[in-house]
C-alpha cells in the first residue's frame, strides 16, 4: 500500500474537530510534576484554531496545569476543562463521535507508559492504586470500527508527546486494564499515528522553557499551515521531523526518535519509516498454522534470540521494525500473534522468517526442525511467497571456565579447568586441595595451556567459578606464562576476566533465572539509585544510597538485573553477599572499595556510560573492562587502578558439572 495522506482531498477546516490534552498535575504523587504540558497543548489548540482554521467551537480542550501556574493568554480558544477521565472519555467517545465531521485530530501531552505495544496515557484524576489513563491504540481501534458512522471521520490524526516507558518498570502503578471494544474495521478509514518517541524511550521535556522538544519541533513545521496542508503533508513532515531528532540525538540533545504508525488508509498497516506495497497486503495464519504453532511451544521459554529473530522477520519482509521494545511480551505464540496483526509485505507474513530464525538458532535441533517444517507447511497452505534460510548464529569465542572449590581444611581449594565451546568439556583437575597461592602459580599454565589449544583458538574470556569469600581476590592480575621468553603476563590483559558465585545462589534460584532471561533478551538500560519505586534494570548503590536492608530492596520488584556497587572497603562484602542471596547476576564494583575522587564526580555509571546518557550496555562490560586493564597496564601511575574493577557475570544456564567429564 502506497501511504495515500498526501493524495487526501482538501480538507474543509469546518468539518475539521479536534480533542487537545495536556496535563502538568497528576493525583499520583508530586513527582509526576510534567512542567509545559498544559503550555504545549495550549500551544498546538492555537495552531489549530489559528493558521489552521478550526472554528474554536470544533475544539474540545482539556488541560490540567501545576497549581498556581497561569497558563498565557490565548485568544479565539474555548474555554477548558480539567483532564480528568470522566471528561475525556465523554467527548472522546460520545461527543465527538456524534459530530459530522471528515477530519479528526488527537493531541496529548503528558505522561506515557507502553504496554504490550499499546501506548497508555494517564488522566489528570489517575492515583497510584487507580491509575485510571486513555488506552490510545485501543481507542483508535474503536474510532477505526463501524461503531463510527462509516460516513464520519474518515480520517484521523493522533499525535503524541509522551514518553513511552515500559510499563512494568512501574509496578507500584495499577493500570489495570482498559478496552473499548468496537465493530468490524470500517473500510476506507484512514489513521496516521505519531508518536514523541520509540517504545522504551522517553521524551525529552524542556523544564526549563516549560515546553516539550517534540511540540516545540512539531509546531515549527505546522505553523502557518491550514489542517488541509498539515493533513497532506503528514509523510514529509514526519521524515523532517526524524531527521532533526537524528541530528539532535547524534548532538546529545536529545535522546528520543520520533516514530510513527499508519493504518493505511485504506486499512493496512505500516511502522517506522516505511510503506508497504499498494498490490496487497501479506496472508495471514489460518487455524491449523495456530494450533500446530501452539503444540509447538507450549511449556517452551521465550529464546535469548527473539528480538534479533524480529528484526530480521522485518528485514526479510523490507519493512522498517519497530524498536525492540515494541514486540509483545509473553509466550512465543503471543510473539507471532504480534507479528501476525501486522501484517507485512504481499505474500511476505512477518511470522514465517521470526519462525525460521528461531529455528536455525534453537539449542534443541530436533525442535528446530520442527519449526522449519512448520514453516515450509504453513507457507504452502497460505500462499506465501518462499522464506529464505536464516543467517548462521555467529561463532561464540572459546571461553576457559575455572572452578575453585573450598576444602575441608580452611584456605585450601580443590581446582577444575574446563574449556566452553558450545558445550563443556573437562580439561583439568587438582588431584589434592592447594593453597591459593599455589593455585595462583600453577593454573597460568593450565589457563594457557586450554587456550593454546587448535580447538580453542579466539579463547576470548576466562571465568572464575569461586566462593563467596573470594570476591576480593585478584583473579585479573594472575599470571600466565605468555610473551616473549615465557614472561608472565596477566590474565587480565589477554582475556575478558569475570568471576561467579553460582554455588552461593541457595534461595534465590527463582529470580536469579528470571533477572538473566531479562538481561538476555534486553540487555541495556538505565540506572538509578536503589528504592522501593525503582523500575530501571541498574542500579547505582553507593554509601549514601545503600539501605541496610539492601538485599530486601534488590528482591522486591523485578529489577534491577545489574548492580553498580560504589561503597567502601567495609561496606563492600555487605552489597556484594545482598548481591548474590537476591539472584542479581551482574554486579560491577572497585576490588577495596572506590580510589578517592576529590572532585565528587566520579562514579562508575558516569565512566561506563556515553557521554550524557543515562543508559548502559551491560553486554559490553566484559569487554569494557578487558579495554580499561589494558589501558591500565600501559599507564601504571594511574592511581585509580590501585582499586582495579570486578565484574560478577552469573550466567545460570552455562554451568559445568561439578564432576569431571572422563
Amino acid at each position: 500500500m502506497i501511504h495515500q495522506a498526501d493524495d487526501l482531498p482538501d480538507v474543509a477546516a469546518e468539518r475539521t474537530y479536534a480533542l487537545v490534552v495536556g496535563v502538568e498535575s497528576y493525583d499520583v504523587s508530586n513527582d509526576w510534576r510534567l512542567p509545559g504540558a498544559a503550555h504545549d497543548a495550549q500551544r498546538f489548540a492555537a495552531w489549530l484554531t489559528g493558521s489552521g482554521g478550526v472554528p474554536p467551537a470544533n475544539l474540545r480542550l482539556f488541560l490540567s496545569p501545576l497549581p498556581d501556574t497561569d497558563l498565557p493568554c490565548a485568544q479565539h480558544l474555548p474555554k477548558h476543562r480539567p483532564a480528568t477521565e470522566h471528561h475525556i472519555k465523554q467527548a472522546l467517545l460520545h461527543d465527538l463521535p456524534s459530530r459530522d465531521g471528515d477530519l479528526l485530530w488527537i493531541y496529548w501531552a503528558g505522561h506515557g507508559f507502553h504496554d504490550d505495544g499499546h501506548l497508555l496515557l494517564p488522566y489528570a484524576d489517575a492515583t497510584g492504586p487507580h491509575t485510571v489513563h486513555l488506552n490510545l491504540e485501543a481507542a483508535l481501534r474503536w474510532w477505526g470500527s463501524t461503531d463510527v458512522d462509516r460516513r464520519r471521520f474518515r480520517h484521523q490524526i493522533a499525535l503524541t508527546d509522551a514518553c513511552r516507558v515500559d510499563r512494568r518498570r512501574t509496578p507500584r502503578l495499577n493500570f489495570g486494564s482498559v478496552d473499548y471494544g468496537g465493530g468490524d474495521l470500517a473500510e476506507g478509514r484512514g489513521q496516521f499515528v505519531l508518536y514523541a518517541a520509540r517504545p522504551g524511550e522517553a521524551a525529552r521535556n524542556q523544564e526549563e522553557r516549560r515546553a516539550g522538544l517534540f511540540t516545540d519541533k512539531l509546531l515549527d513545521v505546522l505553523n502557518g499551515m491550514t489542517v488541509g496542508q498539515g493533513a497532506r503533508g503528514l509523510t514529509d513532515l514526519t521524515r523532517g521531523l526524524q531527521a532533526d531528532f537524528d541530528v539532535l540525538c547524534a548532538q546529545e540533545k536529545a535522546w528520543q526518535r520520533p516514530s510513527y504508525l499508519i493504518r493505511g488508509w485504506d486499512g493496512s498497516s505500516a511502522y517506522g519509516g516505511d510503506w508497504t506495497d499498494s498490490s496487497g497486503t501479506a496472508p495471514v495464519l489460518d487455524q491449523k498454522a495456530w494450533h500446530d504453532l501452539a503444540t509447538l511451544t507450549r511449556g517452551r521459554d521465550v529464546p535469548s534470540c527473539v528480538h534479533d529473530a524480529y528484526r530480521w522477520a522485518f528485514e526479510v519482509c523490507g519493512c522498517a521494525a519497530p524498536l525492540q521494545d515494541a514486540t509483545a511480551a509473553g509466550s512465543l505464540t503471543e510473539f507471532v500473534r504480534d507479528l501476525d496483526d501486522r501484517q507485512g509485505r504481499p505474500g511476505k507474513p512477518l511470522s514465517l522468517p521470526f519462525i525460521r530464525y528461531l529455528a536455525a538458532h534453537a539449542e534443541d535441533r530436533e525442535w528446530g526442525t520442527r519449526l522449519d517444517d512448520w514453516v515450509d507447511r504453513t507457507r504452502e497452505r497460505i500462499g506465501a511467497r518462499p522464506v529464505p534460510a536464516a543467517p548462521e548464529r555467529p561463532a561464540e569465542p572459546a571461553q576457559v571456565h575455572v572452578q575453585l572449590t573450598e576444602a575441608a581444611e580452611k584456605g585450601r581449594y580443590f581446582v577444575r579447568v574446563w574449556l566452553y565451546q558450545g558445550r563443556f568439556s573437562f580439561e583439568w583437575e587438582s588431584s589434592d586441595p592447594v593453597p591459593l597461592s599455589d593455585a595462583r602459580n600453577e593454573l597460568g599454565e593450565h589457563i594457557g595451556a586450554v587456550a593454546a589449544k587448535d580447538t580453542a583458538k579466539g579463547t576470548g574470556r576466562v571465568e572464575f567459578h569461586i566462593p563467596v569469600e573470594l570476591l576480593d581476590e585478584e583473579f585479573e592480575a594472575w599470571p600466565l606464562p605468555f610473551g616473549p621468553g615465557e614472561l608472565p603476563q596477566e590474565v587480565g590483559q589477554l582475556f575478558e576476566v569475570v568471576v561467579r558465585c553460582p554455588d552461593a545462589r541457595d534461595g534465590s534460584t527463582a529470580k536469579w533465572q528470571e533477572k538473566w532471561r531479562w538481561f538476555e533478551t534486553h540487555g541495556e538500560g538505565e540506572w538509578e539509585p536503589p528504592t522501593l519505586d525503582a523500575c530501571r534494570p541498574i542500579w547505582l548503590v553507593t554509601e549514601d544510597r545503600m539501605p541496610p536492608n539492601l538485599a530486601a530492596f534488590l528482591r522486591f520488584a523485578e529489577f534491577p538485573v545489574g548492580v553498580l556497587v560504589q561503597v567502601g572497603r567495609e561496606r563492600l562484602p555487605e552489597a556484594l553477599d545482598a548481591v548474590i542471596a537476591s539472584g542479581v547476576p551482574i554486579a560491577l564494583w572497585h576490588r577495596s572499595g572506590p580510589p578517592k575522587d576529590p572532585a565528587g564526580t566520579s562514579d562508575l555509571a558516569t565512566e561506563l556510560a556515553p557521554p550524557g546518557a543515562r543508559s548502559l550496555d551491560l553486554r559490553k562490560l566484559p569487554r569494557t573492562l578487558l579495554k580499561l586493564r589494558i589501558q591500565a597496564g600501559a599507564a601504571p601511575s594511574d592511581e585509580s587502578w590501585s582499586h582495579p574493577l570486578a565484574l560478577l557475570w552469573d550466567d545460570p544456564n552455562r554451568r559445568p558439572r561439578l564432576r569431571p567429564l572422563k
